[in-house]
């Protein structure tokens, strides 16, 4: 499963290894995608282990307190988006 999201600022090179470390470390995260400069971040996990709101929880507690769910056009309402 995949989760998206967008934070409030860019990334720094500094906020990538904050940002990554934590979500990495996260049981069930298979893989992060993001990049110096966007403020997008793609984070694909297994859904048995974690969940969307586990992430959001953990970029917040890595200092990223204004996080907010990218726009995919799905409505979550087959999956729970």
């Amino acid at each position: 499963m995949q989760h998206a999201f967008q934070l409030a600022t860019p990334l720094a090179f500094a906020d990538i290894e904050r940002l990554t470390s934590a979500l990495c470390a996260l049981p069930g995260v298979r893989g992060i995608e993001l990049a110096p400069g966007s403020r997008q971040v793609q984070v694909q996990f297994d859904e048995d282990t974690t969940s969307p709101g586990i992430i959001d929880d953990a970029a917040a507690r890595a200092g990223y307190q204004e996080v907010r769910r990218a726009s995919s056009g799905c409505c979550g309402g087959c999956c729970g988006g």
